[in-house]
């Protein structure tokens, strides 16, 4: 088994272009392995094309088009894109704003008039996510802010913040307790463990001893350290990932149900049923036939 790539600490400086107060840019690239980061700044991620898995918090998710989420400060997060059935989203983009909670001075947001969106923002400490169709209303603009000049862009954040403060059907994503460890060093170790997992994931054999190993811990320290950083059980976190891939294959390959739990990295069948049904209450196969009778409706 290969080497892991060394990557930087996980806590990011953001430095706003000259003559901007916060940053609006398209990032794209998203098929390298993610960093699992942090920043005091909040930011807003749009995806308008393609698929993969979210890590926000201790919340583990499928993306597809339209993805749409607001992540508040300090909060980890990454975005992984899907790499399989022959398939790379090597450039697949995501319009991304930044901006620090005082970007606009200490007590902007706690003038009356942006009550709405200070209790949004407050919200998103456990990250939000927002409905497809509002993702793409919000998209266009955001991908339109790019290239405006600095006051327009400004103007439109406040637009944004606003449509999206008075949306109903946002999703809270992180669990109400995630309270992450933010030492540099545990941070650091964390992102070594958690990018190395999303290399070896689909490896049925992927063991707790061998990521503990690769921590430089002993196994039960490892349990202590990787529960406390990210919120979830090794077991967990491996499933999720496994169930989050596995979901995307039913919906996108015509495999077979025994060959999707391989694929994506479950040792057996029954043991993937059992997750599966616990993960998204139901079974693989129906989870599959809903997808399709839902693609066929649209398509109408």
């Amino acid at each position: 088994m290969g080497q892991p790539v060394m990557v930087k600490p996980t806590f990011e400086k953001l430095i706003p272009t000259i003559g901007s107060s916060f940053r609006c840019f398209d990032r794209t690239g998203l098929n390298l392995p993610s960093r699992w980061h942090r920043h005091p700044e909040i930011e807003l991620t749009y995806v308008d094309r393609g698929t993969g898995t979210r890590l926000v918090g201790d919340n583990i998710d499928s993306y597809r088009d339209h993805d749409l989420v607001l992540i508040g400060s300090d909060l980890p997060h990454t975005w992984q894109s899907d790499q399989y059935l022959g398939r790379k989203y090597d450039r697949h983009s995501a319009i991304v704003i930044q901006f620090h909670p005082d970007f606009l001075g200490e007590q902007f947001f706690e003038l009356p008039e942006f009550e709405a969106i200070s209790m949004m923002l407050t919200s998103a400490r456990r990250g939000l996510w927002f409905p497809a169709e509002v993702g793409e209303q919000i998209g266009a603009v955001m991908t339109r802010m790019t290239i405006e000049p600095p006051v327009l862009r400004l103007i439109h954040l406040l637009e944004v913040l606003s449509e999206l403060s008075s949306c109903p059907s946002a999703e809270p994503l992180s669990s109400q307790g995630f309270a992450p460890s933010l030492t540099s060093a545990s941070e650091t170790r964390t992102e070594k463990v958690c990018h190395y997992i999303s290399q070896h994931f689909r490896n049925p054999n992927l063991s707790h001893e061998e990521l503990a190993s690769h921590a430089c811990m002993n196994p039960s320290a490892f349990s202590r350290f990787f529960k406390q950083s990210t919120g979830k059980t090794l077991t967990e976190y491996l499933n999720e990932l496994r169930i989050g891939l596995a979901c995307r294959l039913l919906m996108d390959s015509d495999m077979s149900i025994l060959d999707v739990s391989l694929e994506a990295g479950f040792a057996n069948v029954s043991y993937f049923n059992r997750r599966f049904r616990e993960s998204r209450g139901m079974t693989p196969r129906e989870y599959r036939r809903r997808y399709t009778e839902a693609t066929e409706t649209s398509n109408t």
